[in-house]
């Protein structure tokens, strides 16, 4: 159980870098800016898809609502703060105090830690639940985006 815990989060963090490396370094200019409500929405379709694609037991179903709810706020977190990120760097003038952008990143580290910490939480009872070709389609969909 401890084990699953650990390697959920330690994919959770490897994958959240990975996307957030590769989302970088495309070009967004020409994409307008979601609003937040289009970013909850493309969270709570992503969660949707993710359900579907386990075709969860009726005993399954019974964890899946504490999941969603941690999901989709997970993803929709990260999708601000590399909006955030990417403002933030805009706006940047040439006068940049290193010390405090390095204390902003160990405070940006905390919050993604602790928002993963509280989804491998959520995701726990779920996971357990689940057998083994489900336990793929759940990584494959939660870590693996298009």
């Amino acid at each position: 159980m401890r084990k699953t815990s650990i390697l959920l989060t330690t994919a959770v963090l490897l994958i959240g870098t990975a996307v957030s490396g590769s989302a970088d370094a495309r070009d967004r200019s020409d994409r307008p800016e979601l609003t937040a409500s289009q970013m909850t929405d493309q969270a709570a379709a992503r969660a949707a898809q993710l359900k579907a694609d386990l075709r969860l037991t009726p005993e399954q179903e019974k964890n899946w609502s504490a999941f969603e709810t941690a999901v989709v706020e997970t993803w929709k977190n990260q999708v601000e703060q590399r909006l955030a990120w990417r403002n933030a760097r805009a706006k940047q003038q040439d006068n940049v105090d290193l010390i405090d952008g390095m204390r902003k990143d160990a405070d940006e580290q905390i919050d993604r830690s602790n928002a993963q910490k509280k989804l491998a939480d959520a995701a726990q009872p779920l996971y357990s639940s689940l057998d083994d070709p489900q336990k793929r389609r759940f990584a494959t969909a939660l870590f693996h985006r298009d």
